[in-house]
């Protein structure tokens, strides 16, 4: 009982280890994303768009995928497979969160900043617009803006204006229309609907990702520990009774040879 668990622990240290790591690489990522990518004038809107920075996933869930794979050798072997499973299910899209959730909080505290206000007030007047322009507010209703448009006001005069301001996005993908050539429609098109299947992409490789790291660490968890035979203790031998054999007879054998 005391071995199942100091090997349950030791598998809660590793998963909250992993989770703190992955989702730490994901801020770090968003964080330099946010402050110098995104801000590159007229293709940051693009990279922003693309969301460039989930590019990351592809590292951030093979270790947390492998991870979770090899951490099964600490969990019995009737609950192995089916602990870790629920685990990933579960953290797969909290992780894969993280770069919204920081995007969303700066956001807010830009708009503190330009307002001089608190970052409670901030979030009430960005509730308001997030409200009135999709009908939901929070992260949640940052995030569905988002998917229309990569640019967000960050003062009261821009709310105001917003409606310039997405004619600002849209010209300047326009502007590297004339470069690359493509239909208007096809810009329009892209902004109004793909940055959903853009998400829906990168959510698909954070998954897949997880999933074939999580089974290569069970399968080099098997093949590295292999099951021992079990030690019993030696059996005693059988008594054998002994078997009376016939003495030579040498006294014999010498009065003939005298004869």
């Amino acid at each position: 009982m005391v071995k199942l668990l100091s090997r349950t622990v030791i598998y809660v240290f590793i998963a909250v280890f992993l989770l703190l790591t992955t989702a730490g690489i994901k801020v770090g990522a968003s964080l330099i994303a946010e402050q110098s990518l995104y801000k590159i004038i007229i293709i940051g809107d693009v990279f922003s768009t693309l969301e460039l920075v989930e590019f990351v996933n592809v590292l951030v869930f093979a270790i947390l995928g492998m991870g979770f794979g090899l951490a099964t050798a600490f969990l019995p072997k009737i609950s192995r497979y089916k602990t870790s499973a629920i685990l990933l299910i579960i953290l797969v899209p909290l992780i894969f969160s993280t770069s919204a959730m920081v995007r969303y909080n700066i956001w807010v505290e830009d708009f503190a900043a330009q307002e001089n206000t608190s970052y409670t007030e901030a979030q009430s007047l960005t509730n308001s617009f997030l409200s009135d322009r999709v009908g939901i507010n929070g992260f949640l209703g940052f995030y569905i803006y988002t998917a229309k448009l990569p640019v967000l006001p960050t003062n009261q005069a821009e709310i105001k204006g917003v409606e310039h301001l997405e004619k600002q996005v849209k010209a300047n993908f326009m502007s590297i229309n004339r470069i690359i050539r493509i239909n208007p429609e096809i810009v329009t098109g892209f902004l109004a609907g793909s940055k959903w299947l853009i998400r829906i992409f990168y959510f698909s490789l954070a998954a897949l990702t997880t999933i074939n790291h999580f089974k290569a660490g069970c399968q080099e968890l098997t093949r590295k520990v292999k099951p021992t035979a079990p030690h019993f203790p030696p059996v005693p031998p059988r008594y054998k009774p002994s078997i009376d054999k016939p003495m030579p007879q040498t006294g014999s054998r010498r009065k003939l040879k005298s004869h």
